[in-house]
């Protein structure tokens, strides 16, 4: 049975194992495991109670990750720079847009209220 310790304050030395995160399944302490020791009972030094430690998740490379190495393999173009690409070009089109919206507002405006000329008194 594993004793396991508080978490380091900082990261662990580089010549040390990587560590495991845990908490305590009965009062949720903090706790360090070695990622050597996942899957092996353990206790708490806090609450003295007895459990097992849990395996580190998989690392499975993303969906999006996924796609952009069958991508690349397929066709030879890079679906993320054709994201970036594809924004970029939404982008200056919503720009174009706005810009003439805008002009559009102020020529209704300057056309409305500054044709007219106050009339003299006679």
């Amino acid at each position: 049975m594993t004793v396991l310790t508080p978490p380091p304050a900082a990261t662990a030395p580089s010549g040390s194992e990587p560590l495991l995160a845990v908490a305590c399944p009965a009062c949720h302490a903090a706790l360090a495991a070695a990622r050597a020791e996942a899957g092996t009972a353990a206790r708490c030094p806090v609450c003295r109670i007895a459990f097992m430690l849990p395996l580190p998740p998989r690392r499975e490379p993303a969906a999006r990750d996924r796609g952009v190495a069958e991508s690349n393999r397929a066709d030879g173009v890079d679906p993320l720079r054709h994201d970036r690409d594809q924004k970029a070009i939404r982008r200056a089109r919503r720009n174009i847009l706005m810009l003439t919206g805008g002009a559009a507002i102020l020529l209704a405006i300057v056309l409305l209220f500054g044709s007219r000329r106050p009339q003299k008194r006679r």
